[in-house]
């Protein structure tokens, strides 16, 4: 069992909208290795990053937990 699933799931989404790493860090104003580090685990997603992702990405309210918590 992944100790990080709801990554994996987040990770398949954006391959699944062919939104790559760089694009996101753009979109977020982070570095590509700061949003790479928090999409593999390595640091967290603050709030405000988690609601700029699900905007931009087309995630639902309701389905946050899937890809974040």
């Amino acid at each position: 069992m992944n100790k990080y699933r709801e990554l994996v799931e987040l990770k398949g989404l954006l391959r699944e909208k062919k939104i790559n790493y760089i694009t996101l860090a753009n979109y977020l104003k982070l570095s590509l290795s700061a949003v790479a580090n928090k999409i593999n685990g390595k640091s967290i997603f603050n709030l405000v990053e988690v609601v700029k992702i699900s905007q931009f990405i087309g995630i639902k309210k309701e389905d946050i937990p899937i890809y974040f918590f």
